[in-house]
C-alpha cells in the first residue's frame, strides 16, 4: 500500500490521500510515512473504514472526518491547492516520457499494480 499513496496538497497546507484498501492497513504503514515525510503535515484517510492518520510534524493522531458522498472526488469542494493540477500534469508527463512501449507487459504490470488501486494513482487518470 505504501507504493500506492499519492498525496495532494490542500489549500491549508496539509498533504492528503484518501484510500480504501481491502484490509485495515493504516496501523501497518504509519511508521513508514511518519519517518519518510517527517517534515510535512499529512493525512492518510481510509474511506472504507472512515478513519485516518494525521501527522502534525510532532506526532500521529487517529482522526475521523465527516465527509459527504463524493466530497473527495470533487476537487473544488475539498479545496486542493491550485498547484495540484500542475503537479499532476508533470507527474503524468514523467511517466509518459519514461515509458518504453516495446517493453510493455500488461499482465505483469497488473500483477504488480492491481487495477483496484488505479483510481488513486495520478499517472493512471485521464
Amino acid at each position: 500500500m505504501e507504493a500506492f499513496i499519492r498525496f495532494q496538497l490542500t489549500k491549508d497546507g496539509i498533504f492528503y490521500c484518501g484510500i480504501d484498501p481491502d484490509f485495515n492497513v493504516l496501523p501497518l504503514i504509519l511508521n513508514h510515512f511518519k519517518n519518510r515525510y517527517a517534515d510535512q503535515q499529512w493525512i492518510i484517510y481510509d474511506l472504507k473504514r472512515q478513519y485516518g492518520l494525521y501527522y502534525n510534524l510532532d506526532e500521529v493522531e487517529e482522526i475521523t472526518i465527516e465527509l459527504q458522498e463524493g466530497t473527495i472526488k470533487n476537487r473544488e469542494q475539498y479545496q486542493f491547492s491550485e498547484q495540484e493540477d500542475l503537479y499532476a500534469k508533470l507527474w503524468k508527463d514523467y511517466f509518459k516520457s519514461t515509458n518504453i512501449v516495446a517493453r510493455k507487459n500488461t499482465k505483469l504490470h497488473i500483477k504488480h499494480v492491481p487495477k483496484r488501486y488505479w483510481k488513486y494513482l495520478t499517472e493512471k487518470q485521464g
